[in-house]
């Protein structure tokens, strides 16, 4: 039986009439302006029982997150006496009008009235609940226990219960004048291994082979271009939240290096501030060493599995010796840059996902060797790594790299990709996990998604949707798909031939970004 204080039973009252509530809930508040917004993110990872509960037959915990004033309920898990839940909590806070935010975490445990009352557990070295302080710029938490930024934060209590949590504090990632790009190499360090973090300011414009070489169309892709910027000031954080540990002024790029570094987690983030612009990568953890937990790498994990788009990285049984093959890391680094880091869009959406290495290898290869008849051959298949079902279950895509040149497809929740074709990394992201159609002619992969299709088996759907993209109905064109009998029109507003899931795959366009943001918001939703 746990102890009884009478600082129990404080929000019974309002957890009781809550029959089912999210494991993720968000304050939708007008911001003050995207510079200024910041998103306050508090998760409770994990709790374990340690004399909280009145009931032999397992604990019923509940919570309660409360930042900046506003409550997060989140009803009873049933029975166990610990739990995982991932309960999430998200506020948005202008920076402007306060510089810190207070965070209260409550965790009570139901034992229903054949057990006397709930009972409010103590997690907090000064009971029962956990009074903390989150600095906004840079992120810091203080108060009854403090901690790293985006690493896992643990208290004990009294006895009561043992809990672990974590904050965020998101910053945009890009401003229309402004973005920040983030990376380390090795991608996968090991204990030991000297990490170099680079930092790049890029002036918020940057498409696919602008900043490296895309070969998607099998031949040197158009000039680079120049993306720089100037920052004000050029920032590396890592691990420690009392300051920087790289601040430079007047620069556009900048690394920082780590030598031997320990196994475990590298949790680090980058910012550029130019003018009134300041933007922030985000926290992400990188895995030094093995997995702590199941098999697959971690190699920029921004977030729960549930709340973010995950991205494996699978090497190719004809590419690469193994999984930690060098070749295949160096190819899966050049991805992230050159690909998700290295377009306007995805980079404003980095802190959105989060990026993986398969531990076993898959295989991607044509169906047959080309013909006379068909000598660009426009069929592949996809072969996943033996555990993928098994260990894999909540990857939202998977990416096979291979260096052999074939058309490329995806199918099944994976594709795959030449890692010098940047465009085609993209466009099949645009499939996989988006659900977006072709929209070339005359054999690609054509569909009607709903919701928010970029594509319509009908001309009246697409000329009733074009006006909601700004576009006039008579936008609306036709791609014909060859291959069955009779022939099949589809019908689409987006431009030709400037789009991501058009044959120069760049850059998405309107339908694109309504499709993707929807899954966005599903995924902060708990969704993913």
């Amino acid at each position: 039986m746990g102890n009884v204080r009478s600082p129990r039973r404080i929000f019974i009252a309002a957890v009781s009439c809550v029959a089912m509530v999210l494991g993720t809930q968000f304050v939708l508040a007008r911001p003050a302006s995207a510079a200024s917004t910041v998103t306050v993110r508090v998760v409770i990872e994990h709790v374990l029982e340690q004399g909280c509960t009145d009931n032999l037959s397992g604990s019923d915990f509940y919570s309660k997150i409360t930042i900046g004033g506003q409550d997060f309920n989140f009803g009873p898990i049933d029975g166990e006496d610990e739990i995982s839940p991932d309960w999430t909590a998200e506020k948005a806070v202008d920076v402007d009008s306060a510089a810190t935010v207070p965070v209260v975490i409550t965790l009570a445990e139901s034992d229903g009235f054949l057990n006397f009352e709930d009972d409010v557990c103590d997690i907090s070295p000064n009971g029962p609940e956990l009074d903390l302080t989150v600095n906004l710029v840079p992120c810091a938490v203080t108060g009854d226990v403090s901690g790293v930024c985006a690493g896992p934060i643990t208290s004990a209590g009294n006895g009561d219960a043992d809990i672990r949590f974590r904050i965020e504090v998101d910053l945009p990632a890009a401003t229309p004048g402004l973005a920040v790009r983030c990376t380390h190499t090795p991608l996968w360090p090991q204990p030991g291994d000297t990490v170099t973090i680079t930092v790049e300011s890029l002036d918020g414009t940057v498409q696919v082979g602008d900043t490296m070489a895309d070969l998607s169309s099998g031949a040197p892709g158009p000039a680079l271009v120049d993306h720089k910027k100037i920052a004000d000031d050029l920032e590396v954080w890592v691990n420690e939240p009392t300051g920087p540990d790289l601040h430079v002024t007047g620069k556009t790029t900048d690394s920082y290096v780590i030598t031997n570094v320990p196994a475990g987690d590298l949790v680090y983030g980058c910012t550029a501030h130019a003018g009134a612009d300041r933007v922030f990568t985000g926290w992400r953890r990188t895995r030094v060493g093995a997995p702590a937990e199941g098999t697959a790498i971690p190699v920029s994990f921004t977030g729960a599995r549930t709340n973010r788009v995950d991205v494996v990285f699978i090497a190719d049984s004809d590419s690469y010796t193994a999984a930690t093959d060098p070749a295949f890391l160096a190819d899966a680094t050049d991805v992230i840059k050159g690909a998700y880091y290295g377009q306007d869009f995805f980079l404003a959406n980095q802190q959105r996902f989060n990026f993986w290495l398969a531990d076993q290898r898959g295989d991607a290869d044509r169906v047959a060797a080309p013909t006379p008849a068909n000598p660009a051959n426009t069929n592949c298949v996809l072969t996943r790594p033996p555990n993928w079902s098994k260990d894999y279950s909540w990857a939202d895509t998977g990416v096979i790299l291979h260096r052999d040149d074939f058309r490329d497809c995806a199918n099944g929740g994976v594709f795959s990709t030449e890692p010098t074709s940047l465009g085609t990394v993209l466009h099949e992201t645009g499939h996989a996990p988006f659900g977006l159609a072709d929209e070339y002619c005359c054999d690609g992969g054509y569909f009607e998604a709903l919701p928010n299709p970029n594509m319509f088996d009908t001309l009246a759907k697409c000329q009733a949707d074009a006006p909601t993209l700004g576009r006039p109905a008579s936008d609306c064109r036709t791609v014909t798909d060859v291959r069955p009998t009779p022939a099949k029109s589809w019908f689409l507003s987006e431009p030709t031939p400037n789009d991501l899931m058009n044959a120069d795959r760049r850059p998405p366009q309107a339908a694109d970004i309504r499709r993707m943001n929807w899954y966005f918001d599903n995924c902060a939703a708990g969704k993913c």
